[in-house]
């Protein structure tokens, strides 16, 4: 009966990690990240109850893009208003309210406003 019980958790084992593999490989993304791993970004530090495919915090995507509030400098004259400095949030809005790496980004502005900010 143990014998059993421990093929029977095998097989369930393989079938989620063969069921995630095949969803890890057909998930869409960004073209600015398309050549990255998922581990890039999904780490253990970003797990929740030990899933790691959450969306990443801000210190993730600030490790190689920089501060929020660098990057409000850095697209500052560009879409107005500045999508990296906004007037009800500062630069406290999570990077991933507007960037979705796995579907097409969207301007959390644009919940209540119709700015025209583009979106990589």
């Amino acid at each position: 009966m143990n014998a059993m019980k421990k093929i029977a958790a095998l097989a369930l084992s393989l079938g989620a990690f063969a069921t995630g593999a095949f969803a890890a490989s057909a998930m869409p993304m960004g073209k600015h990240h398309a050549q990255m791993k998922c581990e890039a970004c999904h780490t253990p530090q970003n797990a929740v109850k030990g899933n790691a495919f959450v969306p990443p915090s801000d210190k993730t995507c600030e490790g190689c893009h920089g501060s929020y509030k660098d990057l409000a400098k850095k697209t500052a004259g560009g879409s107005e208003p500045n999508p990296h400095y906004s007037a009800h949030y500062g630069t406290s809005l999570s990077c991933s309210a507007c960037h979705k790496q796995h579907s097409e980004p969207k301007s959390y502005c644009n919940n209540c406003h119709a700015f025209r900010h583009t979106m990589p």
